[in-house]
């Protein structure tokens, strides 16, 4: 469950970096030179339950972040042909199969409470609660892992999304 975590952890922070969120892989915080567009997306796209924060910090952050990118890329018609960045950034996302992502970032929110329960039982010696179902949620964390990493690559081809703002690609 805890390698499950970080490879989840790594997979979406790849997507961000691959979506120019990040300047570069080092970074923590978003990038100045995408932070607007990613603000607006937040700001339109979030959840009604979530704040307009770009906090990556945490798994719950990233995910806030990728669906309201994804979601902005599914719903929007028009408005951004003359933006270069936007134009690779929607193209690029309208390759990925944005309603398997949606669905699996839902998942991965409710597995992330059952591995929170995990770490927590852990810390209390009280595993039995929770073992019954360990095996198979691990399975899921690696299937969700596995599912983001396709979608990243799709993300990733060629860098256009990244070229398309001058970034460092490394």
């Amino acid at each position: 469950m805890l390698i499950d975590y970080a490879m989840l952890e790594d997979r979406l922070r790849s997507m961000l970096y691959h979506a120019a969120f990040f300047a570069n892989r080092d970074k923590a915080g978003c990038w100045k030179k995408t932070k607007l567009y990613f603000q607006a997306f937040v700001k339109q796209y979030k959840n009604e339950n979530e704040n307009d924060a770009l906090g990556v910090a945490n798994i719950s952050g990233k995910i806030k972040v990728i669906r309201s990118m994804l979601r902005w890329a599914s719903e929007t018609e028009g408005g951004y042909e003359n933006d270069r960045f936007l134009k690779q950034l929607k193209g690029r996302c309208e390759g990925l199969d944005i309603g398997a992502i949606l669905e699996t970032l839902d998942a991965i929110q409710d597995w992330c409470g059952y591995r929170n329960e995990i770490v927590h039982a852990l810390l209390n010696k009280n595993t039995a609660s929770v073992h019954a179902e360990l095996e198979a949620q691990a399975q899921n964390g690696m299937k969700y892992a596995r599912l983001i990493d396709l979608q990243v690559r799709i993300l990733k081809r060629g860098n256009v999304v990244r070229k398309s703002v001058n970034a460092v690609i490394e």
